[in-house]
């Protein structure tokens, strides 16, 4: 994808950018207020990809939950404390059925 073509895309999407460097690599922040994320792309990463994979790395933000379910109910996993992520680390995946 070519450097105009994906900024014309960000714009569309509704995608804030700018250009600028991270981690000695010049590319473009490309920021998703709806999502509060923010990601850089690298010139080389455009020219590679297409705006599929590219748009991935922007919408993956905080709309994404890992959940799982307890007795019963869901419940979001991020809020748990240390001694709860371990008991889930520990359990068995199985197949059960009544008899």
């Amino acid at each position: 994808m070519e450097t105009r073509e994906f900024i014309d895309k960000c714009v569309n999407h509704g995608y804030e950018w700018a250009e600028g460097e991270c981690n000695g690599k010049q590319g473009y922040f490309v920021r998703s207020q709806r999502l509060d994320s923010k990601v850089h792309f690298t010139t080389e990463a455009i020219e590679k990809n297409d705006w599929g994979i590219l748009n991935r790395g922007v919408i993956q933000g905080k709309d994404v939950y890992h959940m799982t379910r307890v007795v019963g109910y869901y419940s979001k996993v991020h809020n748990w404390n240390k001694s709860k992520l371990g008991e889930l680390a520990d359990r068995r995946k199985g197949t059960y059925a009544i008899n």
